[in-house]
């Protein structure tokens, strides 16, 4: 009998251990969305921030017309859509759709939530002020989106970056400049990106320009720069360990941007191909 009481109890106890633990998973989940949130868009949607030209420019211009801060209408219309899903996405409908719910669009994300997003986007608009290769030299160079193609050298891979190609493939005579103002931070040769800059924000975020032929005069590690400096000439250097190696790909120029951002802590690269493309039209 006291064997059968005892048992009893020792169930009992389980059954409140479990409850109580079934509690606490339950208050720590509600805890962490009221107080952290949560991440709204997976980071590598973010990454590849596939959204077109077309798109891009009637945000803009419905921006203009309803007076709305372009990078917040962006921010808010790439979470909408999820940063699409690493796919190329056309709306034709954008002010039917969109525009006309903006107001409840807005209200359904907290702005805690919205504000990393935001911050990434409206720091590189504002920062990137010309194309890498003036426009004199428009017909000599051709380019599109070439994010997350794969590469093999140095181990399987995706690209982060976008390539501009040289249409005669001859090394050294287009000039790159700068995109943004900001400090050399790093000058030199990089197995894979050959003669690289890398050109570091006042908002900390770091432009990557790689393949480089040859440097301009003027620049040096740690020397400032302004947006439309000559910076070097476009090449084809890299993927090698031995420095100076050339010819292993045609000649072009890889433009890489890893922002300063709250979304990541790890080394995080974006599509710049989006931006090229706005900062090449408005020119």
């Amino acid at each position: 009998m006291y064997s059968r009481c005892k048992k009893t109890k020792f169930l009992k106890n389980i059954k409140r251990i479990i409850v109580l633990s079934l509690f606490i998973v339950l208050g720590v989940f509600i805890l962490k969305k009221i107080f952290i949130g949560k991440s709204l868009v997976p980071i590598d949607n973010v990454a590849s921030m596939k959204i077109s030209y077309e798109t891009l420019n009637e945000l803009r211009n419905l921006s203009d017309k309803y007076e709305i801060q372009f990078s917040e209408l962006l921010t808010y219309y790439m979470l909408y859509n999820n940063f699409f899903d690493s796919k190329s996405y056309i709306n034709d409908r954008i002010e039917q759709n969109f525009i006309i719910n903006y107001d409840s669009i807005k209200s359904s994300f907290r702005k805690k939530d919205v504000t990393p997003y935001y911050k990434l986007i409206d720091s590189i608009l504002d920062e990137i002020k010309v194309f890498p290769i003036s426009s004199e030299y428009a017909s000599d160079y051709i380019y599109g989106d070439s994010w997350g193609i794969e590469r093999t050298y140095g181990g399987k891979r995706i690209h982060k970056g976008c390539d501009i190609m040289d249409r005669e493939n001859i090394r050294g005579r287009i000039p790159i400049v700068s995109m943004t103002d900001g400090i050399v931070e790093n000058l030199g040769w990089n197995e894979k990106g050959g003669y690289r800059v890398g050109i570091r924000s006042e908002n900390g975020n770091y432009y990557y320009y790689a393949h480089f032929d040859k440097y301009s005069d003027n620049i040096s590690k740690g020397k400032s720069v302004l947006c439309g400096d000559i910076i070097g000439y476009m090449g084809d250097t890299g993927y090698s360990k031995n420095e100076g190696t050339k010819g292993n790909f045609p000649v072009h120029l890889h433009v890489g941007i890893s922002p300063y951002t709250e979304l990541s802590s790890e080394e995080f690269w974006i599509n710049p191909y989006p931006f090229l493309r706005m900062v090449e039209k408005e020119e």
